[in-house]
């Protein structure tokens, strides 16, 4: 009995040369496609499928969020995440949301077989390229991390107060409008500038804009 597998890409020239490679065991089928998570989720209501293959970064919804949607509705159904990214954010925000695996979309035909063969019996699979990310993300400080990624290191607060900065508003103005001490705003101003690497203000403005703040 084959299994079934819902394909989901906003490329449908990705979906296609995912769908070829699949369809080429006869132990799988590709029952459904879907653009993007909420036609994988609105499918999903209504059919069954063994197996999700699910890009990340999609309009509407995306691979995450889907992710962690299939988990709660339809606990049975294994989740296989094939992305450009390959980096330790991406793939811990996938496998927290549940994913059964995680392989890169240049892994090519045989990874691809081999992972969901993995996930179908029950096991978890991620290939060496992902392993590895994950393993360099367990040894380095989280110094080191932050320097990688500053913006995942960043509070709410920190944001807001990056947001306003961004606007020209002094520390009075900033301190005002979240109804904090100026003592606090400048507490919040030292840790941007440590937690981002950069020197003043300016430096807080493009990377506020280099990051769509």
């Amino acid at each position: 009995m084959s299994v079934n597998i819902l394909l989901v890409d906003d490329h449908k020239i990705m979906r296609d040369g995912i769908k070829a490679i699949i369809t080429e065991s006869s132990d799988y089928h590709v029952v459904a496609e879907a653009s993007d998570g909420i036609e994988a989720l609105e499918y999903l209501k209504d059919n069954e499928v063994d197996i999700v293959v699910i890009d990340i970064n999609m309009p509407n919804l995306d691979g995450v969020e889907c992710t962690k949607a299939i988990k709660k509705n339809n606990a049975e159904t294994k989740v296989l995440a094939m992305s450009m990214y390959v980096d330790e954010q991406h793939i811990l925000n996938m496998l927290q949301a549940g994913a059964n695996g995680y392989i890169s979309k240049d892994a090519g035909r045989q990874v691809l077989l081999e992972a969901l063969d993995s996930i179908q019996k029950g096991e978890t699979y991620h290939g060496k390229e992902i392993t590895k990310v994950i393993m360099d993300g367990f040894s380095k400080t989280k110094d080191e991390k932050m320097k990688d990624n500053p913006i995942d290191y960043l509070t709410s607060r920190e944001l807001d107060v990056l947001k306003l900065i961004v606007e020209e508003k002094s520390n009075y103005e900033i301190a005002d409008e979240l109804h904090i001490s100026i003592r606090t705003v400048d507490a919040h101003r030292r840790n941007l500038l440590q937690k981002t690497g950069v020197k003043n203000a300016v430096g807080l403005t493009k990377f506020a804009l280099k990051h769509s703040i």
